[in-house]
């Protein structure tokens, strides 16, 4: 072979070398990246669900505490109970405040 056509092969075989390897490079850095922000995103995402859980917790905690449906049962009774009796207050005082107004008017129009 002709001496030309050597460094021509190994020319164009350290072209395609060289190249090939800064494609594979670029892939590699690539994944690293890739992975990376993967990673970085599962500990994001681990760090909201245990703000979350402690959350949940103080939540469920809270209710708890919460009145049941038989206390808001028994809280509405008695509430029905209390309107009733300022209905009842309300007629009592309407009917006292008419006989204070025909009072003040038969002292009003009394001749003496």
């Amino acid at each position: 072979m002709d001496m030309q056509k050597i460094a021509l092969s190994i020319s164009v075989g350290n072209f395609v070398l060289t190249w090939g390897l800064a494609f594979y490079m670029h892939l590699v850095n690539k994944g690293k990246v890739t992975e990376d922000r993967i990673t970085r995103l599962e500990q994001d995402l681990d760090a909201k669900l245990d703000g979350q859980s402690e959350r949940l917790a103080r939540l469920e905690q809270d209710a708890r505490h919460a009145p049941s449906h038989d206390d808001l049962k028994r809280i509405h009774s008695r509430i029905d109970d209390v309107n009733e009796r300022i209905g009842t207050l309300q007629g009592e005082f309407s009917g006292a405040n008419r006989t204070l107004n025909l009072i003040h008017e038969y002292l009003l129009n009394k001749k003496d």
